[in-house]
C-alpha cells in the first residue's frame, strides 16, 4: 500500500455527511440544526473565550434561537485544550439533555465539542475515552454541527479530538466523533490576524504533506492531500499578507478542510505531528507553527526511505522541477523553508527557546516511546532511532536545513 496504487484492498473513510461551503453559510446553522437534530431542540455551544468576547458566539446563538433551539453557551476555552476544559464540557453536556453540539471556532474548541457530545452518551470519565489510536468510545456520541473560525486544524472534517496533558498532547480517536454537518464560510476566518493566519494555514499545509509522505497513502488520501497542499501553497501567503482576500481565505478553508479528510484515511499523520505535538506545549510554541517549522525537516529526514514521494511535492514549489529525483525532493523541502520564510516563521528551535541540551532527551522520548503511541513504526517512510531523530533535533535546534 506504501506506494499508493490502485490496489486490491479494503479502504475506509470517513468524512461529514454533509459540508456547506462559501460566505456567509453560518447563517444555515438554524436549518441545519433542525435537520441534525431535530426541530426546537435543545443545543449546546462549545467555544473559546475570545470568540465569545467578539460576539461571534452570541450571532450563532441567535440564529439557533430564532430557528426555534434552546440554547447553552460554553465558552471557557482559552488556547490550547486541557483536560479539566474537557471535563468541564463533560459535566455540562451531561447534565444539559442536550439533542445537539454545535462547536464554534479553532480546533480546541470543535474538538471540546466533540468530546463533549461524547461525554452525553458516555458515563466514564472523559479520560478513559483518550487512547490515541484506540477507539474508546462506546456508545454513539450527539450529533455534532462544527463551524470552524481558522483554517488549519481541520478538526470539523477529522476523527479526532487533540488534548494537552502536562506538557504533551494526546488524542481520542472514533469515527463516531466525525462531524455531522460542517459549515465552512470563510467570513468567519477573515479577521484571523496574521500570526495566527500563518500558524494555522501551516497547520493545513502539514497534514496534507504527512498524509502524503505516509507509508499507509491511499488512493482517496491523495485525492484530498494533493489538492490541499495545492491550495495552501497558492494561496497561505495572501491570506498571511491580505487578511481581507476572500479568495484567499475561501481557498484555505477548503485546504484545511481537504487536510482534515487526509488524514481521517488510513494515511493518518505521521512523524512531523509526533514531534510537533511533543515538543508544543513544552515550548510554548503554538501547534500549526509547531508543525510547520517541522514540516521541511520531516520531508528531509524521509528523503532517505521514499525520495519520490517527496519528490512529488516539488511541482507546488518550483516552475522548474529537477530531472532528478533527489534534487526534485530537496526543491520541495526548499520550497517550505521559502514559504516559512515568507509568513515570518522561524524554522530554529533555539529561537522558541529550546536547549541544545534537550535534543536528545525529546529524540529518545519519541524514538522510544511516543512514536509507537503515533504508529510511527507503520506510518513513517523511514525507520526513526535515537541517533537519526537525535540528528534531526539539532538540525532543528540551529536552523540547518
Amino acid at each position: 500500500m506504501g506506494a499508493c496504487g490502485l490496489v486490491l484492498t479494503e479502504l475506509i473513510f470517513d468524512f461529514p455527511r454533509r459540508a456547506i461551503f462559501g460566505p456567509n453559510t453560518v447563517s444555515q446553522a438554524g436549518k441545519e440544526a433542525d435537520r441534525v437534530f431535530g426541530p426546537s431542540s435543545p443545543v449546546l455551544v462549545v467555544t473559546d473565550r475570545t470568540l465569545s468576547k467578539l460576539g461571534l458566539a452570541d450571532r450563532v446563538r441567535r440564529i439557533l434561537e430564532d430557528g426555534g433551539h434552546h440554547v447553552e453557551v460554553f465558552d471557557a476555552i482559552e488556547g490550547e485544550p486541557t483536560l479539566p476544559v474537557a471535563e468541564a464540557v463533560a459535566e455540562l453536556a451531561r447534565k444539559g439533555g442536550f439533542k445537539g453540539v454545535v462547536g464554534i471556532g479553532g480546533g480546541s474548541a470543535m474538538d471540546m465539542a466533540k468530546m463533549g457530545a461524547v461525554a452525553a452518551t458516555n458515563p466514564k470519565p472523559i479520560k478513559e475515552y483518550i487512547a490515541y489510536l484506540v477507539d474508546k468510545v462506546e456508545v454513539a456520541p450527539l450529533s455534532k454541527i462544527l463551524i470552524p473560525t481558522t483554517s488549519g486544524t481541520g478538526s470539523e472534517a477529522t476523527s479526532y479530538a487533540v488534548i494537552v496533558e502536562g506538557n504533551f498532547k494526546s488524542f481520542m480517536t472514533s469515527p463516531s466523533i466525525v462531524a455531522d454537518s460542517a459549515i465552512l464560510d470563510p467570513v468567519l476566518t477573515s479577521t484571523c490576524p496574521p500570526r495566527q493566519t500563518a500558524g494555522s494555514g501551516l497547520d493545513a499545509l502539514s497534514h496534507a504533506v504527512e498524509a502524503i509522505l505516509s507509508w499507509k497513502a491511499d488512493p482517496f488520501s491523495d485525492t484530498f492531500a494533493f489538492r490541499s497542499v495545492d491550495l495552501a501553497v497558492a494561496n497561505l501567503r495572501k491570506a498571511y499578507h491580505h487578511g481581507s482576500d476572500l479568495d484567499a481565505r475561501g481557498a484555505m478553508s477548503l485546504a484545511s478542510f481537504f487536510g482534515g479528510i487526509a488524514i481521517t484515511t488510513p494515511a493518518s499523520v505521521e512523524l512531523g505531528h509526533c514531534i510537533s505535538e511533543t515538543l508544543g506545549p513544552r515550548f510554548h510554541i503554538g501547534h500549526g507553527l509547531a508543525c510547520g517549522i517541522a514540516l521541511p525537516y520531516i520531508m528531509k529526514f524521509n528523503i532517505a526511505a521514499w525520495p519520490e514521494r517527496v519528490a512529488s511535492l516539488a511541482r507546488y514549489f518550483t516552475e522548474e522541477p529537477s530531472a532528478d529525483v533527489n534534487r526534485r525532493a530537496h526543491q520541495a523541502v526548499e520550497g517550505v523553508k521559502q514559504l516559512l520564510e515568507d509568513l515570518d516563521v522561524s524554522y530554529t528551535l533555539e529561537d522558541y527557546g529550546m536547549t541544545k541540551e534537550a535534543t536528545h532527551e525529546m529524540a529518545t522520548f519519541i524514538a522510544k516511546e511516543q512514536q509507537f503511541n503515533y504508529d510511527l513504526p507503520t506510518l513513517n517512510p523511514r525507520v526513526i532511532t535515537v541517533d537519526n531523530l537525535t540528528a534531526l533535533f539539532e538540525d532543528m535546534y540551529a536552523g540547518r536545513l
